[in-house]
């Protein structure tokens, strides 16, 4: 009992700390926006805010295990 007790736990820690399909869908969506504006041109300052806002993403991205999902990800 005790044993199932502590694997039910660990359990339920993995499942939080992995994102979901349609977050990582959205964070991938943003990443993806970034880079079309990037492409698109601008002001310096605007393309390092871009930039900025890209990496940011980016770090979400990998920090919440959206590479588990890679393959579903359009």
């Amino acid at each position: 009992m005790a044993l199932t007790l502590c694997c039910a736990g660990k359990a339920s820690d993995i499942a939080a700390q992995q994102a979901s399909l349609e977050y990582c869908q959205k964070l991938k969506d943003g990443i993806v926006r970034y880079d079309e504006l990037r492409r698109g041109g601008g002001r310096g300052s605007q393309m390092d805010a871009w930039k900025r806002s890209r990496r940011k993403l980016d770090k979400q991205f990998r920090e919440s295990g959206c590479r588990y999902y890679r393959g579903r990800l359009k």
